[in-house]
């Protein structure tokens, strides 16, 4: 009895780190806490703040991500080459 016991409370020992992931991910993916942005990923400097608050490269390389998401939310594959043969 007390063998049955152990290998339940080690199988609940090793297996709670994975329902929580799976629970925090859930969660967090319902909330939309999960979309990438590139407003997560601003520099700052100690005392100054936000260094770039609205310049043209932050909405050029937001444009940029979107346009690629969405290409390959339409078509899943690299586009080939023009050219498919040697040329000399």
């Amino acid at each position: 009895m007390s063998t049955a016991l152990t290998l339940i409370l080690l199988l609940a020992v090793l297996l709670a780190p994975f329902g929580l992931v799976a629970t925090l991910a859930a969660v967090s993916h319902r909330n939309g806490h999960l979309r990438m942005h590139f407003d997560q990923f601003r520099f700052a400097a100690p005392l100054v703040g936000p260094l770039f608050e609205d310049n043209a490269d932050a909405r050029r390389v937001g444009h940029d991500l979107d346009a690629i998401r969405t290409r390959f939310e339409q078509s899943p594959s690299w586009p080939s080459p023009g050219v498919l043969g040697e040329r000399r």
